[in-house]
């Protein structure tokens, strides 16, 4: 399988399937950002901005997210592992849009985000979609007369944080690393002053995540809202009315120096 992008976060358990919605999974995004530790940055210019585009980037899949689409070849609910490229795209591009009525640079980051992560599985449902997004970050760039190493980083946080956040949701909490099909090995880390080059990130307990090294000012602490589907229940009923139904849960999770 190839890495790609998120929509509906899915994973199972034997008798049910456990539900995250994109919007949820980008606001754990968010509250990782808001933590960042500003010495790694430099500089504090731009935070609300990164910190709009880390809970925002998404905000456009909330309506889409309301109603699971079922995949008849994997006989399970469509995840981001396997969702349609040609609808998946049209919202990347409307969150980008939407975050650029607020703020520019949200935007830009938005799509940095996005084409970064369409370019490790290039097809011909990304081509177009990463063509018009460079040309919009081209256009932003020119307007905005840009600290470009500070744009740099800020996009490396933008997507560390939401992958961490996928670490948190794409399996059962407490699950060991090595069980993870793709963070076993770590994270791309930018930004150790030792030279180090991975960040990596274990469940400690059901509800800690601990993380070396360390790239946060404080304990961050969040909330894993997801719904139970219960299989049976779905394949009777129908994926979408048992989602509907289903009882919105939280699970309250932390991330803290290993």
């Amino acid at each position: 399988m190839k890495k790609g992008m998120v929509t509906l976060i899915v994973y199972e358990k034997e008798n049910s399937y456990i539900l995250i919605a994109q919007h949820d999974h980008a606001r754990i995004s968010g509250d990782l950002v808001t933590a960042w530790a500003n010495e790694l940055f430099g500089s504090e210019d731009r935070r609300d901005e990164l910190n709009l585009a880390a809970y925002e980037h998404d905000s456009s899949w909330v309506e889409l997210d309301r109603i699971p689409l079922w995949n008849d070849a994997a006989n399970a609910p469509f995840s981001f592992r396997d969702f349609p490229g040609n609808i998946r795209f049209v919202f990347y591009s409307k969150a980008i849009d939407r975050l650029q009525e607020t703020s520019e640079y949200a935007a830009l980051l938005g799509s940095i985000l996005y084409t970064t992560l369409a370019e490790r599985f290039r097809n011909e449902d990304t081509i177009s979609f990463v063509e018009r997004e460079f040309a919009r970050q081209s256009v932003i760039l020119e307007k905005l007369q840009l600290n470009v190493k500070l744009l740099q980083e800020h996009a490396k946080a933008l997507l560390l944080c939401d992958e961490l956040s996928l670490f948190a949701c794409m399996e059962r909490p407490g699950t060991p690393r090595e069980h993870y099909e793709w963070f076993a090995s770590g994270f791309p880390y930018w930004f150790d002053r030792t030279g180090g080059t991975s960040l990596i990130a274990e469940w400690k307990d059901e509800r800690t995540i601990a993380l070396e090294p360390y790239p946060f000012s404080r304990t961050v602490e969040s909330t894993l809202s997801y719904k139970e589907v219960n299989k049976a229940a779905a394949a009777k009923d129908g994926i979408a009315q048992v989602y509907q139904m289903a009882e919105h849960r939280e699970h309250r999770i932390q991330f803290v120096p290993k």
